[in-house]
């Protein structure tokens, strides 16, 4: 399970840092920590490293009142790489595979 331990950075503006506070508490794969002044650390999981991404690129930056998103560090040192060859195969380009 990936872990990654994020830093969030909030609105400044009362109205929005409360209702993205709220959504982000919601959210059963984070696990908030004490606000700083506009920054938030956070602890996410998530089952693949791709819905980290996910989370961390997309779904976080479209909460209203969520700034930015720094990373600061991510373990995915439990995952088994041994079905991720299939998945790097389908994301190389056509030609390397079909010289191949």
């Amino acid at each position: 399970m990936p872990i990654s331990g994020l830093v969030v950075t909030l609105s400044d503006v009362p109205s929005l840092q409360k209702s993205a506070l709220d959504q982000l508490a919601s959210d059963p794969r984070l696990t908030l920590g004490e606000l700083h002044g506009i920054r938030l650390p956070v602890v996410a999981e998530t089952q693949t490293v791709r819905q980290g991404t996910d989370l961390v690129r997309e779904e976080l930056l479209d909460i209203p009142g969520v700034v930015f998103v720094d990373v600061v560090s991510v373990d995915f040192s439990d995952i088994d790489n041994s079905a991720e060859p299939e998945e790097r195969e389908q994301k190389r380009p056509r030609e390397s595979r079909e010289t191949r």
